[in-house]
């Protein structure tokens, strides 16, 4: 059986733009929002109980003020992939040149997760590892037009986020092909096991995974 399983409720969302926000996925291991921020918009006093994963779809900067007067902009690259510790009340202002279309990755494991299950080393050829703690990795793939990554084993429940529209055929450990288009910012949830990835699109194809330890 191949790996990959989309999430019912991922697979309904069209991609971006992220707008109006969404909850696609609230399952026992992470809940994702998908939200348009909005330059020159500031939101409401909220707080931050859980640890983040943030992935921008567009350049800019995010302006967090603290009741205290504090304030520390987060400047981020388009395709660029965050981490956000849990944080008190605040407000935040995107500055951009137009919506800034963000995943907000709540992780619902304990700050203080001691894992148990091993991540495999990833493909280095095409797998590019953007960060690595106790509650997460997050991998960057990059496949050029034609190629194909190694069979790997994924151990772990992830999310992918496509950064580009592409056509990936994924051959599962028995051998079973399956086709899937992908479009920018369309959410799959995948199961863990074992794979392989090819490109079968036109144009290279970008892609974030974050695996969720246990």
């Amino acid at each position: 059986m191949l790996a990959m399983l989309a999430f019912a409720a991922a697979a309904a969302h069209a991609g971006i733009p992220y707008d109006p926000p969404s909850t696609p996925i609230d399952n026992p291991v992470a809940r994702v929002q998908l939200s348009a921020g909005k330059p020159g918009e500031l939101t409401k006093p909220h707080v931050h109980l859980t640890n983040r994963v943030m992935i921008y779809f567009q350049a800019g900067t995010n302006t967090i003020r603290y009741p205290d007067g504090r304030s520390a902009p987060e400047h981020f690259r388009a395709g660029e992939v965050q981490w956000n510790n849990a944080m008190g009340t605040h407000t935040a202002e995107i500055a951009a040149a137009g919506p800034v279309d963000i995943v907000h990755v709540e992780l619902k494991s304990p700050p203080v997760l001691a894992p148990k299950v091993n991540t495999a080393a990833p493909d280095p050829e095409h797998f590019k590892v953007e960060l690595d703690n106790n509650q997460v990795r997050v991998l960057r793939l990059h496949l050029g037009k034609g190629e194909k990554t190694r069979s790997y084993e994924a151990r772990l429940d992830r999310l992918l986020v496509p950064l580009t529209e592409a056509r990936v055929k994924t051959v599962g450990a028995d051998g079973v092909v399956k086709s899937t288009q992908l479009r920018p910012g369309e959410l799959q949830w995948l199961a863990p096991g074992t794979q392989s990835d090819e490109n079968a699109g036109d144009a290279p194809y970008e892609a974030i995974l974050v695996e969720f330890k246990k």
